[in-house]
């Protein structure tokens, strides 16, 4: 019992430190639209669908209510759940792994999810809905390697109605389950048909995206290959020392599946492809486990005349050091994108725009406002926008004011146009019927 609590309280710790070290609000570019799903009026459970948590996220909706309901403050709530998250998953790895692996790599495995720096970094871009439907999609690999069929079932549908992009995974790996596992292709088949038909049932679940935006091919702000490969550096090491004694690893069937099928977006470039990096990452740390448990197996001074054991020692710290190093890198280098101060602004500026309004803002800020305000939010490309790419660079290339007023007015109004940087950023001129509200907020009274 002491492996899963020393696992744990690793994860907690780690997840903890962006918030001892910058503060209340430090976490990345998804924050917002969690917690404007927080402080938005609170009518019904669920709660009406949010950019960021539509119909997709039934279930992460209904935990964010509950604790809603208990009075918790937006941060409190929602940070504390997505730590719990964080610090379960080691846990739950460790409880996959080990009936194959052994205690031991099971419990190196727990070590180097709750260290991981690909890890770190997808909680500090918020990605609450991954964390959550990746504790079901390790429930759901457990109850199949013990053959429990009606927690399974259960499972599949918690994590259909958690996260699409997680569900999709899970689809995939069950679909190349089907091969690997072909004494249970016709229970696996009844799970395929299942998660598959809840998910083209919830296909209509929104994003923050608007379908007539920038017309380029789906990408997710996350990891490209290049970032992967240097943050997985001392995974690739040890999970190739693995592969050199892959005779020897007792893969776990769902491992390899799962393994195949997360590994297949990033190579062939699929959707949203940079986002299923938190999924490779995990398949990597469980051989990458195994590969350091046998490496410390090596590590014995008994011979004095052989110096392989040292060479097995210098191999496991240049594991070590460089896991931790990049763990060390990304703590430091992903601060948060605004301010205390900068917040308190935006949220002033949100009382200065009526109910039914829509405030216009940049890419880079509409998470915020959408947090921090009660507005309508709308960016390039973004949340009420409706604009394609090719018009909004004819906006900002356009010198002539009625052009520029007739663009404006294609708005919903009454329309508001605010950013806490230079507004020629956002509207090009700006035309002088933007009247000036206060020195971050302009309203529209072109006409």
């Amino acid at each position: 019992m002491v492996a899963p609590f020393l696992l744990a309280f690793s994860a907690l710790a780690v997840h903890l430190l962006p918030f001892l070290l910058y503060g209340v609000q430090p976490l990345g570019y998804d924050t917002g639209f969690y917690r404007r799903y927080l402080i938005q009026p609170f009518v019904s459970i669920p709660n009406p669908v949010v950019p960021g948590l539509g119909a997709d996220a039934l279930l992460p909706r209904l935990v964010l209510d509950t604790l809603r309901i208990l009075n918790l403050s937006p941060e409190v709530a929602l940070y504390g759940s997505y730590i719990l998250f964080f610090s379960l998953l080691p846990v739950l790895l460790y409880h996959w792994l080990k009936p194959h692996h052994g205690a031991h790599a099971a419990l190196i495995a727990g070590l180097l999810l709750a260290l991981s720096p690909v890890g770190y970094t997808a909680f500090w871009y918020m990605l609450y809905k991954n964390a959550f439907a990746l504790c079901f999609i390790f429930l759901a690999f457990i109850a199949y390697e013990r053959r429990l069929l009606w927690p399974l079932l259960a499972l599949d549908v918690a994590i259909a109605l958690s996260h699409k992009t997680s569900a999709i995974i899970y689809l995939a790996t069950l679909c190349v389950l089907v091969l690997v596992d072909r004494t249970r292709w016709k229970e696996v088949a009844l799970h395929v048909g299942i998660v598959a038909l809840l998910v083209l049932l919830l296909a209509s679940g929104g994003g923050s995206i608007s379908p007539q935006t920038l017309g380029t091919s789906a990408v997710a702000v996350f990891l490209e290959w290049h970032e992967h490969i240097v943050l997985s550096a001392a995974l690739i090491i040890a999970a190739a020392y693995a592969a050199a004694h892959w005779r020897t690893i007792p893969v776990p069937k769902t491992l390899l599946a799962f393994a195949l099928a997360s590994f297949a977006f990033p190579i062939f470039h699929l959707p949203f492809y940079q986002r299923i990096f938190v999924f490779t990452d995990i398949a990597l740390i469980a051989f990458a486990a195994y590969g350091i448990n046998l490496i410390v197996s090596k590590i014995g001074f008994d011979d004095e005349t052989s110096y392989a054991p040292y060479g097995y020692f210098v191999l496991l710290c240049v594991i070590g050091g460089l896991h931790l190093g990049n763990l060390q890198s990304q703590v430091v280098q992903l601060q948060p994108l605004q301010s205390s101060e900068r917040l308190a602004q935006i949220a002033a500026i949100g009382s200065l725009v009526p109910p039914e309004a829509l405030l216009l803002t940049t890419n880079a800020e509409a998470p915020w406002y959408e947090g921090w305000t009660l507005s309508h939010i709308a960016a390039p490309g973004m949340l009420r926008d409706t604009h394609n790419f090719d018009t909004w660079v004819k906006f900002w290339e356009s010198t002539s004011t009625p052009e520029q007023i007739a663009f404006l007015n294609t708005f919903p109004k009454p329309l508001y146009v605010s950013t806490l940087g230079d507004f020629t950023e956002l509207v090009s001129g700006p035309p002088p019927c933007l009247t000036k509200v206060s020195p971050n907020l302009l309203r529209n009274d072109c006409r």
